[in-house]
């Protein structure tokens, strides 16, 4: 059996847990909570009191803890008493909870849907917390591992909604751009992993056409319900360039929305700074310094804006 980790001061006092709750002794797992059982206040206190970081959970209980997280996320993000470094990582979960669910092979429309307005709830809900520069250090740890697809696109949809608060959006459209960043590269669900997986600039010109696909896939994907247009825009055009070299249409920086260049800049940025299976994670610093390189990515001014957000948020 797995065990997965989380902290306990996010299980909120006096309730019923549709899940087990073990605490570790060396390579053991011992019993503290059974399921449905009421968790006391006292008994969450006793944690607090023995200096306890981490309760345990099954790994076959992740879906009723990711369900119970949904239901109380909010409040344990307003939850002061709670660290931040703890909100932050609940707020990490519950979001690539969802992202994994939403980026399923062949979701049928309505289930789409469902799960995308569930989404888009989480961020409505939770953008105060996200768009904070001390959350979004935080936040950073707990999402800049792994390289499924949904990971990458809820980082990339986290520094999206951060960096768009640099400049004079509606919440409306901020949102739909942070929705659009999340869901920038879904057209490569169910592309070859070879191809997928591999370093681009070593695949041949075949392959290279086929992963070049991805954004119009997307866009094709997502057609079953009414997408924002700043959304679906996201989606497919992420690889245009500011100099016209990207693609699919080598637009130029005039004709690229705003919205469209900062989830470019993030995707790029994020795709730097995490690990892939033909290449290891850059640091910031050195991510950046590649960001800079690149003269035809994006205009000088965002990229300064974006280095100005991270430094707020002590991330370089």
């Amino acid at each position: 059996m797995k065990y997965f980790p989380i902290s306990p001061l996010i299980l909120r006092p006096d309730f019923r847990g549709p899940f087990d709750i073990y605490l570790r002794h060396d390579n053991n797992y011992v019993l503290f909570n059974a399921q449905n059982r009421l968790l006391s206040q006292a008994k969450r206190d006793e944690l607090a009191a023995t200096d306890i970081d981490y309760v345990y959970i099954e790994e076959d209980s992740l879906k009723s803890y990711n369900a119970y997280l949904r239901a109380n996320l909010m409040g344990v993000l307003n939850d002061e008493n709670i660290p931040l470094n703890h909100r932050s990582q609940a707020w990490a979960n519950a979001a690539t909870a969802l992202a994994k669910e939403l980026f399923e092979i062949n979701l049928p429309g309505p289930a789409f849907k469902k799960r995308y307005n569930r989404f888009e709830e989480l961020i409505n809900n939770s953008a105060s917390f996200v768009q904070s520069p001390l959350s979004l250090k935080h936040i950073t740890r707990f999402i800049n591992k792994g390289y499924d697809t949904y990971q990458h696109g809820v980082s990339t949809m986290v520094y999206a909604v951060n960096l768009i608060q640099e400049y004079d959006f509606e919440d409306c459209d901020s949102l739909a751009c942070g929705m659009g960043a999340l869901l920038h590269d879904i057209g490569k669900v169910g592309l070859p992993e070879n191809i997928v997986n591999a370093d681009p600039s070593g695949l041949s010109p075949d392959e290279f056409a086929v992963l070049s696909m991805h954004p119009m896939i997307g866009v094709r994907n997502c057609a079953n319900f009414n997408l924002p247009i700043i959304a679906t825009n996201c989606i497919l055009f992420h690889h245009e360039r500011a100099d016209g070299k990207g693609y699919p249409t080598q637009a130029t920086h005039a004709e690229i929305p705003l919205p469209i260049r900062i989830v470019a800049l993030c995707d790029r940025y994020d795709n730097l700074t995490r690990n892939r299976p033909f290449k290891r994670a850059l640091k910031p610093f050195d991510a950046l310094k590649v960001i800079t390189d690149d003269k035809g990515l994006v205009e000088p001014d965002m990229l300064k804006r974006f280095i100005g957000l991270l430094s707020r948020a002590e991330i370089v």
